[in-house]
């Protein structure tokens, strides 16, 4: 008789967020020291172009690009190196976050409007 290796079935449940490769527009810009971001925060860009997490869903400007825990963002700042951030695009509203957590159905009205005004799409799927 030979082993037999069982392996659970595993179930994910994903959502999108970019929807259109193409459209993508990037920048870049500082973190905040002590701070964890998430691709798909939805961020507030200030004049000396640094990054904090938007208050709620329609007071955003960007969408962060990419996962950074507390204490990267605190060695990039002090390094000078900057996060990637869309500032244009095709994205789902199911994929978008306030400072890691996804918007209920309830925010969604605020985050497109939002977006609108930002030049970004923000779409249910």
């Amino acid at each position: 008789m030979g082993n037999k290796t069982y392996m659970a079935s595993v179930t994910r449940t994903t959502r999108p967020l970019i929807l259109d490769v193409e459209k993508l527009r990037r920048a870049n810009a500082l973190p905040t020291t002590a701070t964890a971001y998430k691709q798909g925060d939805l961020l507030t860009l200030s004049a000396a172009n640094v990054l904090t997490h938007a208050a709620d869903a329609s007071t955003w400007d960007v969408i962060c690009g990419q996962d950074v825990t507390a204490e990267e963002a605190t060695q990039m700042a002090k390094d000078g190196v900057e996060l990637p951030i869309y500032y244009g695009g095709v994205f789902s509203v199911e994929g978008v976050m306030l400072n890691s957590t996804l918007l209920t159905s309830e925010q969604y009205a605020a985050a497109r409007a939002q977006a609108t005004k930002n030049k970004i799409e923000l779409s249910k799927v």
